[in-house]
This record gives C-alpha cells, sequence and structure tokens, in this order.
C-alpha cells in the first residue's frame, strides 16, 4: 500500500522555493506580474463537490469562487479571455490588465465532465524532453488555468527504473543505461517500444530529472490536480537473468521472460511472462516510485497500456492472466487505484476492457474529431458490453509538426453530441493528447473551455470570442476598429484550413520544403497522409487582412506570432505550387525561386524564438554539466526531429523526418541542402541518409556541406534562440515579394 511519509519528512526534502501555501496567489503574480494586477484579483474556495466557478468585476476588483483551485483558477482565465482581452498561451506567458477592469456580472459556470485530462506520452519527448522549471512553471500555471485537473506526468520514472534496478537486483548504472533510452526517448520506452537507444545518461541528469519531478508533483499537488503516472505493464530488461543478482531473484526460471519483439526496427523490452514474478516486480516498481516521489504525488490514476501498437509478444502464455496480474499488482499499491488506458488504433482490447472492473478504468479517446461518424458515442468502450467511464479527445499534432490544421467544427458538434448522451454513454471526461504542443493554440484554448459553456458554441460564436481574448479586445472596449478584419482572417482560416475533411490524415499537412526531394508533392514522414484540403487563396487572402492591421496592432505578441505563422503558412503553400510547377515545366526558374522561399522561409522563422532550432538545442545544451553531456543532449534533440534513430529504424522502422519542424536553422541547415543537392543532380534522389541526414543529426561534416547556404550553422552548440529581424517587417518584404500580384 501507499506510504504515508511523515510532514518533517517531506520538509527535508522538498526545496522550500516551491511550496506554495497558496497557489493561486502564486500562479497570479507569475502571469500577471505588473501594475499590482494580481491583486485585483480576490477568491475563494467553496469546498462545493460540484465543479463550478463564479466570476464578478465591479470594475475595482475581479471576484472568484470555484469548487477548489483548479474551479478558481479557471474562473480567472474565464474573466482573463472573455472580459478582459488576456490570452495567457504558450507564446505569451504573461500579461497586463486593462487599465480600467471591464465590468462583469455575475455568472456561474459548471463543469459539464469532471475529468479535462492533458498531454501525451509522445508530447514529453516531442515537446518538453529539455525544459526547466521556469518553463515547467508556465505549462503547470497554463494547465490550471485552462482547467486541467488530470495531467499525465512521467518526468522523473526513468529515476523510478534506475531505483528499482538498482535497489532491488542489484544493477549498476552503466547496466540500467543498457536499458533506459537517452533524454529525448522517454515517451517510447514508458510505452514499452524500445530501450536503450540515445544514451547513456549520466548521473547528473537523474539527479535532475529527480529533482524536477518532485517539483512538478509537488505543484500538481498545491492546485489539486490528480496526475496520471505509468503503471507497470510487464515490461524488463532483456539482460534481466544475467545482470541481476542471484539472490534478489531466486526462484526464478529463464521461460519467466520472453523476448518483447520490435517496434519500428526498435528492440522492445522483454516481458515478464510468470504471473507471480510479474507481480513481485511490479511491487518493486511501485515501492520504488514510492521512495522517489510518494510523499509529493497525490493520484490514484495509473497509465497502463500493456502490448502498445504491436500486439501481444509470442512468447506470452496467457495475456489475459497477464493483464489480471497487473491489475492485481496495481490494487495491492493502491487500492483505490484506477486504470486509463489510451483507445488508440484497436487498443484497449477486451483483454483489458473484460479484465478491469467496470468504475476502475476510464478510457482515453484519442480519435474523437478524427473520426465523427462513430467517435460521440463512446462505442470503443462498450464493444460486447464493456461499458466503461471514457474521456472525449483528440489528438491534433504528430510529432510536433508545424502547420495549421485543425477539425474545428467536429471539434465542438462532436464534444457536445458526446456530453448530450453522457448518462447513457459513460462520458466523464474530456482531453487534448497532443504529440507535440506549443502551435494552433486556438484549439487548445477552444477545446477547454467548451466543458464550461453555459450556451453551446458554434464555430462564428468562437471565432467572435477568441479574436477579443486573443488580440487584448476587452468587452465594450472603443478600440474595435480591427475586430471585423480579424474576425475575418479567423473565418477564412476556421472555414478552410481548420476543417480538415480527412478521416485518416494524422495532423498538419505537411510542408514541402521538409520533404525528401521528389518532384511529387507528398508527405514528410511516414504516416501523415498529408492533402491539400483547403483555398490557397483563403490564406493568401488572411494574410493580407493581418498585415492591414500592423500597425494598430504591432505591440501585441500574439499578433505577431499569428502573422509570422499565417505567413508560414502562404509560404508552405505557394512552395507546394511551385513544386508543381517544377515537375509540369522543368523550369529553372522555378527551382530557383522553390529553394530562395526555403531560404526565405528560414529568415521569417527566424524572427520568432519558438520557430528556432536554437530554441531546442539550446535547452538540451543547457542540461548538461560538460561538453560531453552538452553534445549527448543535443545529438537527442537533433536525431529527434530528422533520422529518429539509426540507418534501421529510419529507412526499415518509416521513422525518418516523423517529427520534422517547420522551424528556422533546420530549413536552413537540413532540409535546403536536400533540395539544392537533387536539383543539382537533374532531379534524381541521392544517398540521403548517409550523405545528408546522419551527418547533421551527429554534428559531422559530410556532402551536406557542400549544398548549405553561405553562413548556415551545423555543428554542435551553434544555432541559437535569439530572434533577428522585426516580425511585421520581414512579413511585409516577403508578402511584397510572392503575394502581392496574385
Amino acid at each position: 500500500m501507499k506510504r504515508l511519509l511523515s510532514y518533517l519528512f517531506l520538509l527535508l526534502l522538498l526545496p522550500m522555493n516551491i511550496m506554495s501555501a497558496e497557489p493561486i496567489a502564486a500562479m497570479l503574480g507569475r502571469i500577471l506580474p505588473n501594475n499590482g494586477d494580481a491583486d485585483k484579483f480576490e477568491w475563494t474556495v467553496t469546498g462545493n463537490k460540484v465543479q463550478q466557478f463564479t466570476i464578478a468585476c465591479d470594475g475595482y476588483k475581479i471576484t472568484v469562487s470555484g469548487s477548489d483551485n483548479i474551479a478558481v483558477a479557471t474562473g480567472i482565465n474565464w474573466y482573463l479571455q472573455h472580459y478582459a482581452g488576456v490570452d495567457i498561451s504558450w507564446n505569451a506567458p504573461t500579461a497586463t490588465l486593462p487599465a480600467t477592469l471591464p465590468v462583469c456580472p455575475a455568472e456561474t459556470h459548471t463543469a459539464s465532465v469532471d475529468w479535462r485530462y492533458y498531454l501525451n506520452f509522445c508530447t514529453y519527448s516531442y515537446s518538453m524532453s529539455f525544459w526547466d522549471w521556469d518553463r515547467w512553471q508556465q505549462e503547470l500555471d497554463w494547465m490550471a488555468l485552462h482547467g486541467v485537473n488530470m495531467p499525465l506526468a512521467i518526468t522523473g520514472v526513468e529515476c523510478v527504473w534506475r531505483e528499482v534496478l538498482m535497489h532491488s537486483y542489484g544493477y549498476t548504472l552503466g547496466e540500467v543505461n543498457t536499458f533506459v533510452t537517452g533524454s529525448a526517448y522517454y515517451g517510447w520506452f514508458f510505452m514499452n517500444n524500445m530501450t536503450g537507444w540515445g544514451g547513456p545518461q549520466p548521473e547528473s541528469w537523474y539527479t535532475h530529472q529527480q529533482t524536477m519531478a518532485r517539483k512538478i508533483f509537488q505543484r500538481m499537488k498545491d492546485f489539486g490536480m490528480s496526475p496520471v503516472i505509468p503503471g507497470y505493464v510487464g515490461m524488463i530488461p532483456k539482460d534481466f537473468m544475467t545482470q541481476t543478482e542471484a539472490s534478489t531473484i531466486s526462484g526464478w526460471t529463464a521461460s519467466d521472460i520472453v523476448n518483447g519483439g520490435n517496434w519500428c526496427s526498435f528492440v522492445r523490452p522483454y516481458f515478464v511472462n510468470n504471473t507471480e514474478r510479474l507481480k513481485d516486480f511490479a511491487a518493486n516498481y511501485y515501492a520504488a516510485f514510492d521512495r522517489l516521489y510518494g510523499d509529493v504525488c497525490t493520484t490514484h490514476f495509473y497509465a497502463i497500456d500493456p502490448f502498445h501498437e504491436g500486439g501481444v509478444p509470442s512468447g506470452v502464455t496467457s495475456a489475459e492472466a497477464s493483464v489480471q496480474a497487473m491489475w492485481e499488482a496495481l490494487q495491492a499499491y493502491d487500492a483505490k487505484a484506477v486504470w486509463v488506458a489510451q483507445h488508440w488504433q484497436t487498443n484497449p482490447t477486451p483483454i483489458v476492457t473484460h479484465t478491469i472492473p467496470r468504475g476502475r478504468l476510464i478510457i482515453l479517446d484519442l480519435h474523437g474529431d478524427q473520426y465523427a461518424a462513430t467517435q460521440c458515442t463512446g462505442h470503443h468502450t462498450t464493444a460486447d458490453n464493456a461499458n466503461h467511464d471514457w474521456v472525449w479527445g483528440q489528438v491534433s499534432n504528430f510529432g510536433g509538426n508545424v502547420g495549421l490544421f485543425g477539425r474545428m467544427d467536429r471539434l465542438i458538434n462532436c464534444f457536445y453530441e458526446a456530453r448530450n448522451n453522457q448518462s447513457v454513454n459513460k462520458l466523464v471526461g474530456i482531453g487534448a493528447l497532443p504529440e507535440g504542443i506549443e502551435n494552433n493554440s486556438m484549439l487548445y484554448d477552444l477545446l477547454y473551455a467548451l466543458p464550461w459553456t453555459t450556451t453551446d458554441y458554434t464555430r462564428d460564436t468562437w471565432i467572435a470570442d477568441y479574436v477579443r481574448m486573443r488580440y487584448g479586445i476587452p468587452v465594450n472596449s472603443t478600440f474595435n476598429f480591427q475586430l471585423s478584419t480579424l474576425n475575418s482572417v479567423w473565418t477564412r482560416l476556421g472555414a478552410g484550413i481548420y476543417q480538415c475533411p480527412n478521416d485518416n490524415q494524422q495532423g498538419t499537412t505537411e510542408s514541402v520544403f521538409l520533404m525528401r526531394p521528389s518532384l511529387t508533392p507528398g508527405t514528410v514522414s511516414s504516416w501523415a497522409s498529408s492533402t491539400w484540403y483547403w483555398d490557397f487563396a483563403e490564406v493568401h487572402k488572411a494574410l493580407q487582412e493581418m498585415l492591414s492591421v500592423s500597425e494598430t496592432m504591432k505591440d501585441n505578441d500574439n499578433y505577431r506570432y499569428d502573422l509570422v505563422d499565417i505567413a508560414r503558412q502562404a509560404l508552405a503553400d505557394y512552395g507546394k505550387m511551385k513544386l508543381d510547377e517544377i515537375k509540369a515545366t522543368g523550369s529553372q526558374a522555378a527551382k530557383e525561386c522553390f529553394l530562395q522561399l526555403i531560404l526565405d522561409q528560414d529568415r521569417l522563422l527566424g524572427t520568432r524564438s519558438e520557430l528556432r532550432l536554437g530554441r531546442w538545442t539550446e535547452a538540451a545544451r543547457a542540461l548538461g554539466t560538460t561538453d560531453a553531456e552538452r553534445d549527448l543532449y543535443e545529438r537527442n534533440a537533433r536525431m529527434l526531429l530528422t533520422t529518429w534513430g539509426d540507418r534501421l529504424q529510419c529507412e526499415n522502422g518509416g521513422l525518418h523526418d516523423y517529427a520534422n519542424r517547420e522551424w528556422n536553422g533546420l530549413l536552413a541547415a537540413y532540409y535546403y541542402p536536400r533540395w539544392r543537392a537533387f536539383f543539382a543532380n537533374n532531379c534524381q534522389p541521392l544517398v540521403w541518409f548517409d550523405d545528408f541526414e546522419w551527418p547533421f543529426a551527429t554534428g559531422t561534416s559530410a556532402i551536406i556541406n557542400n549544398y548549405m547556404p553561405e553562413g548556415a550553422p551545423y555543428a554542435y552548440g551553434t544555432f541559437t534562440a535569439q530572434p533577428e529581424g522585426d516580425e511585421i517587417a520581414v512579413v511585409k518584404e516577403i508578402y511584397d515579394k510572392y503575394f502581392a500580384g496574385l
């Protein structure tokens, strides 16, 4: 059972700077640091069982009452967004209130679902691999403001594996590191997909991650969130029977563990085939978690997805018995445990849904807006009368790819349809489960507003609200003359590129600039199914309209970010048109224009730190304590976005460019050389992995250097996060160059 550590022990372990007696006050101080804005809020926690908040403002003070801290934070955000014109976003984590507070009569909002889930195992790798505490604080504040009360939490779980193997089975750190992956790959390690790749991790990494995890768990606890933590899924090192001290596995036999097979040409962990041994190892795993985090982590939710993306290994005697053993081990640790499983592809199968009792299993539906015709009823929970609780969710982003994308109408309509039938279909929550974040923030503001609405949103009413909150236009403001233009921008986008009609498309339509060169526009990664389903002219018009209000909006950071993002999309669209022209005519002028488009895109994105490769690599290097560690982390950072793995995984596993990013630095130093070499080779393919991709991932010289633009950085430690140039000036230049005559 879970241990209860003494309060004194907690004080000794927990850094004082993360202990917050008043988490709401501390959050307000971080998000509203200017002009005493944080002090303009008064709040109370009612303790009501019904999740709701009430807000009001008399022009001098904003009062918020809520059933718990998350409801209070959500109420604060509701006032900020819907009355004050303040959108706390990934690119703008702080703000300033209007000089005169907009008056708000008392209004109450009640949550239509109990749980607001957030994150995906992949998010921790594709977006969060190298975050420091400042960045984590911003995200945790963002979660609270958006009503998230059930976040996935996997930071520092590699430390649990180090602890269980070293403490319970006598491994050395070196032996642990043949099993545990590198810093950018934990999402797939914890999902039982791969081992070892990307390491070995130094002791300093484990120390850092354990400290970071404790801070994260404590802040979640302060806010009253219930994190979902990785439960034990039966995985075990391949060398367990030979590396483990014999006295710790008395009675084990070689047949007690079996080969887990492969995933995208990576070697999976082995699997504990003997159910009693599985329960023994699980007990040690949970005890290790308790020793490291038991005093700061308060939860009863456990992410357990056995046999993920690959099915049951051939040597497993009984999958049903194995799942039953996992459940018994979990109950022995936490009698109130709730098993949380992803509905992804064919999972969860009846092996899970018919083993875990009703009320003790929550299924996360990752396909909520993708297959609209079938994902509103909880059908995947009712097969053969399983009828489990479930969370309506959407992935929306794969691999952290950059691009405008969404299924806005499906997001709105499908959730409301599911909500309206929740007494029958057992809906208990809504969630965002993206593989990558920090893009298309409009979708996330919308998704987390849906369960609190008193009047159902339509696309038009949401866009009207969003424009005000995003660009700082308070209710009753006289500064409204640009409203119609900005509404037109988002109406165009909302009716077009944010309405992907294709069920099979996984995330954004990828930019042709990022493709392995070919004369036929297609997908960049293996499973994206990119299609150009929108009218390019509407994006061009949206860009023109955005530029038309630049003088009045120039001081708004959300506007500047969105202006660059829309211009980026317009340039990517134009690149597709040019590639079509090259295929049709072979025009040398079109080829030269295409190459220049890539460099102009690189320069455009360089105006925003969020869209620079250097932000990613600098964050990675900052976690190293030696040059060798810094280079190891940058190697992880570069590989994940390019080759993903070695030749075997990149080619045979189909993982090349899965995490492609339309980012400054990557365009000039990675994607551009491939295209330049392709055109120089009479549009014939070259050996992309050996001569271009692996050299970039590993920071070594090769043919790539002969095709890089002059002055482009390449070596480890050379990319920077510092933005260059003025966003508006660069966008105007690009617009005049490419779009003024269209």
